[in-house]
């Protein structure tokens, strides 16, 4: 294991090159852009931009504000990944949903990973994301999303 000065050293390297500063402002860029998509949603909340491990946004319609939920959509920076997660305001909520939808009949794409306490359950929009095809990009996670929030809402 390294070291606090080794790892701040690399990181120090990689900042140099340019390259990682770019890719992150793509990605930021990028999330801003989908994000004005989704103005059909009652709420949309701001984007997180996390510590380099995730990037979400969430939105909101009236029935699940109503019980504490709330719908977000991540993109996973380790993975290169996008997927949508069902939160919820509290581990309360997020508890009682977990139980509830897990002992319904699940679709096949529906999934929770254990180590993954901030969702209830998520869904996969996208593992291979092409951000030179944006348009594409969008229209695949926007489409996932919106067929994530009608399950969801079948399933509550």
């Amino acid at each position: 294991m390294k070291y606090l000065n080794q790892l701040i050293d690399d990181y120090t390297a990689l900042l140099q090159n340019g390259e990682l500063q770019a890719a992150y402002k793509g990605i930021m860029d990028y999330m801003s852009g989908l994000r004005n998509h989704f103005s059909d949603f009652e709420a949309v909340g701001g984007i997180y931009q996390g510590y380099m491990d995730m990037t979400y946004f969430s939105l909101n319609t009236q029935e699940l504000m109503g019980r504490g939920l709330k719908i977000a959509v991540v993109y996973l920076h380790d993975k290169k990944t996008f997927e949508v997660w069902l939160s919820a305001r509290n581990r309360e909520i997020s508890n009682k949903y977990r139980t509830l939808i897990h002992s319904s009949k699940l679709h096949q794409p529906l999934f929770h990973e254990k180590e993954n306490t901030d969702a209830i359950i998520e869904y996969t929009l996208t593992s291979t994301p092409d951000f030179d095809n944006q348009a594409v990009l969008t229209e695949e996670i926007i489409k996932g999303t919106r067929e994530f929030a009608e399950l969801i809402t079948g399933l509550i």
